[in-house]
């Protein structure tokens, strides 16, 4: 316990470094450049519900199906997935480096100046660019990440998809599917999903965090 405690220690103050160093360039929205509806196709099939701790590498394996086009087995994933704590919770970086050994392009945009609208705006501006989102918020008193996969701004709805939804009773180790026809297994509307993703973050670090996904 007590080297895990050291190993935290030392993995926090690494993170504080790398933070302070995070691009604040500001973050440009074009409203011109936002549709009314953006679907990236993520069909039900592929809802696998992870394993304990392991919602980083099951949201990388999702864009990495998602946009390579390819079937990947998430846990394969979660036991190659670098940079994580003892308990299994892993760190931004770790999404990050995988995505990028994968061929996948990220972005991380600095988005705590924006305002929620501004936030949501920049979501949808992604989006509808063909561009997959994981971000980080906090679901039960845990850390969690979620990936969207799509919008509807007439409904005000968002597409997610959530790596520890509600177990599917009829399929082992996949998730129920709320949003049926749509990508991912959730929907959430503007607000809901801002109150999940403004308390994100690991020790007063990565708040509104965001991993922008887009093929290379």
């Amino acid at each position: 316990m007590e080297k895990n405690i050291i190993i935290l220690v030392i993995i926090t103050i690494t993170v504080a470094t790398i933070a302070s160093a995070w691009d604040a360039s500001p973050v440009v929205i074009d409203k011109s450049q936002i549709k009314t509806v953006s679907l990236i196709d993520y069909p039900s099939k592929f809802n696998y519900r992870q394993t304990i701790n392991d919602c980083g590498p099951f949201n990388v394996a999702a864009v990495v199906r998602a946009l390579g086009k390819k079937e990947i087995n998430p846990q394969q994933f979660a036991e190659k997935t670098e940079w994580r704590l003892p308990n299994k919770y892993t760190l931004p970086w770790g999404l990050e480096k995988q995505l990028k050994e994968n061929d996948i392009g990220v972005e991380n945009p600095n988005l705590k100046s924006l305002s929620d609208k501004e936030k949501i705006f920049f979501l949808q501006q992604r989006l509808s660019q063909g561009k997959p989102i994981i971000i980080l918020g906090e679901k039960n008193n845990f850390e969690h990440y979620l990936t969207i996969f799509g919008f509807d701004s007439s409904k005000d709805e968002f597409y997610v998809y959530d790596s520890s939804h509600d177990k599917n009773p009829g399929l082992d180790g996949m998730t129920k599917d709320d949003s049926v026809d749509l990508p991912g297994n959730r929907i959430f509307d503007s607000e809901g999903l801002l109150s999940f993703w403004r308390n994100g973050g690991i020790y007063g670090i990565y708040e509104w965090y965001a991993v922008v996904a887009g093929k290379l």
